[in-house]
């Protein structure tokens, strides 16, 4: 289709008409609706360009020669006065305003431009003067900056209003180059984490006049994306503004060219995003299964500081430690650079099941019970079965009180050393004892059970050796230094217990007061029925048991 026929123009239209014919079709014709009448229409606006730039080229020229040859005809003198005359070389008038606006250019600078550009006008030699002064603004040299922004502010390049006639290469040249100047400012700004100076530079310099054009404001956007990817430090919030400021929407399909760096921002913003959403979950309190999980990987603390939050996670938080990591490695790689201390490996050492202490120091003084403390008073005659019962209810729960105040007072003075007890158990622990398997610590562990051990000691060898015995027994076979092997039977007793809580619990109050009473009623028997027979309303109220009792009670039987 013809170029003229797409856009509704007759084929001699202006330039200026073009492109207000073009501006007009694009409100009906956008590139999320209909990307291929978009690229027709782009290339017809081009096409009709270079046709009518081509037009007036051609028409000036013609004035000219036409102009020319009328001053010629007007000034022709008549034939016979030919002879009085001798014929001499007119000057040349073109080359001489040339050489005029030349060599005004060369003298011009920041300060006289105006100045300038007043004597060219007066000597007939504006157009060769800002084409010369065009030249010295194209080369890439630093010290035509200032004057190219004083030619772009008196002249009125790159605007309607614009006396020079560009071609659309230097048109894109001159552009680039304004946008060039622009850079170190827009780069500082970044490089010092001055976003809002950044913005607002960047809308001063959207509001510019040389850039109120479509072709000139595209120009401006392919060259902002390249910035953005050529600079790292900007932050998400940053971008979503910028995409604010021209409408860009990703989804919409309005977006700057080229379409692989914008792709590449869209990535960097959200692995930005992402980064900055990580850092806020390490930096503030880990209260939420993704903040904890943040802290395991990003930022693990001390051994005794993440055992301490290992105990209280649950499942959610190692699900939420393995979604994390495969983030990391598969989506988001690079972000392991702005988190040095991240593991994403240590955190799995500490998925084991929780630990309660006192219910293991209950069933550790009830094993002691049985090995030594009932076998030793069975041994000197001072226990009965009811006696036995009694020790094995009462034994361990007084041991684990007693244990339970000492903690308490011990607790805060552990605290205090936990940084060089730790350093301290790194030292002299083996790793297999220290760390990954029961998490001991020289100090907080060590001085409660050699305290506990040289009580034991004094108490006789075999409370010594059973106390000996039953520490080595946990070292070595406890379920928390194997979590995997005793998994299964953890599970199974777990699946059985939670459903009968109430029920195990009452039963055990149950049989904790019967044994209690089994034990105290015996030897106080005989007190009680001596108060029954000496009591006359008790002996009244109860049955006599004598033998002639059933033939009053039971006529019936008697007989």
């Amino acid at each position: 289709m013809s170029p003229w026929t797409l856009l509704e123009l007759d084929e001699d239209a202006d330039e200026r008409s073009i492109k207000r014919q073009y501006a007009k079709r694009l409100k009906v014709t956008r590139p999320d609706d209909d990307p291929g009448a978009f690229q027709a229409l782009r290339e017809a606006y081009e096409q009709a360009l270079r046709c009518a730039r081509m037009r007036a080229d051609e028409q000036e020229y013609e004035r000219a020669d036409e102009s020319e040859s009328g001053e010629s005809e007007a000034f022709k003198p008549a034939p016979e006065a030919l002879a009085d005359f001798v014929v001499k070389p007119a000057p040349d008038a073109e080359g001489l305003a040339r050489e005029a606006g030349n060599e005004l250019a060369r003298l011009t600078d920041t300060h006289n431009l105006q100045t300038q550009h007043e004597l060219a006008m007066a000597q007939g030699c504006d157009p060769q003067f800002q084409q010369r002064l065009l030249e010295r603004c194209l080369r890439d040299d630093s010290s035509n900056a200032s004057l190219l922004n004083a030619a772009i502010a008196h002249l009125r390049w790159l605007t309607p209003w614009q006396t020079l006639r560009m071609s659309a290469e230097h048109e894109h040249t001159l552009t680039h180059r304004l946008l060039e100047l622009e850079r170190t400012q827009l780069e500082w700004d970044l490089a010092n984490g001055e976003e809002r100076h950044f913005l607002s530079d960047l809308q001063a310099l959207s509001r510019q006049p040389w850039l109120a054009s479509l072709e000139r404001r595209q120009q401006l956007q392919s060259w902002l994306v390249v910035v953005l990817h050529n600079n790292p430090d900007w932050t998400a919030a940053l971008f979503d503004r910028i995409c604010t400021l021209f409408s860009w929407d990703d989804r919409k399909g309005i977006y700057p060219e080229p379409e692989f760096i914008w792709r590449g921002l869209i990535a960097r913003c959200e692995e930005n995003a992402y980064a900055e959403h990580l850092q806020r979950l390490v930096d503030g309190n880990a209260d939420t299964v993704e903040a904890k999980a943040a802290v395991l990987v990003l930022a693990p603390p001390s051994k005794v500081k993440r055992l301490r939050l290992a105990r209280s996670c649950g499942n959610d938080v190692w699900i939420g430690c393995e979604t994390l990591c495969n983030q990391l490695k598969h989506r988001h790689p690079d972000i392991l650079e702005s988190f040095p201390e991240a593991d994403l490996e240590g955190w799995r050492s500490l998925q084991v099941p929780p630990f309660n202490p006192d219910r293991w120091m209950w069933i550790g003084w009830c094993l002691f019970t049985a090995f030594y403390v009932l076998p030793s008073q069975a041994a000197e005659g001072k226990l009965d079965v009811l006696g036995a019962a009694v020790l094995m209810l009462i034994y361990p729960l007084v041991m684990v009180l007693v244990c339970n105040l000492f903690m308490r007072a011990w607790r805060p003075v552990s605290l205090a050393i936990e940084r060089a007890d730790e350093w301290l158990s790194d030292l002299i622990l083996p790793e297999w004892i220290h760390w990954p398997g029961s998490q001991a610590l020289a100090m907080r562990h060590g001085v409660p059970l050699i305290l506990t051990g040289w009580i034991t000691a004094h108490v006789g060898l075999g409370a010594f050796a059973c106390y000996s015995l039953l520490m080595l027994a946990w070292i070595f076979l406890s379920p928390y230094r194997h979590p995997q092997v005793y998994a299964p039977a953890r599970q199974a007793i777990k699946a059985f217990i939670e459903p009968r809580r109430g029920q195990i619990f009452t039963g055990f109050v149950v049989v904790s007061i019967l044994v209690v009473l089994g034990f105290f009623m015996p030897a106080h028997t005989p007190i009680l029925a001596s108060i029954v027979r000496e009591s006359p309303t008790l002996s009244d109220a109860l049955p006599d048991k004598s033998p002639e009792a059933p033939s009053e009670q039971h006529p019936v039987k008697q007989q």
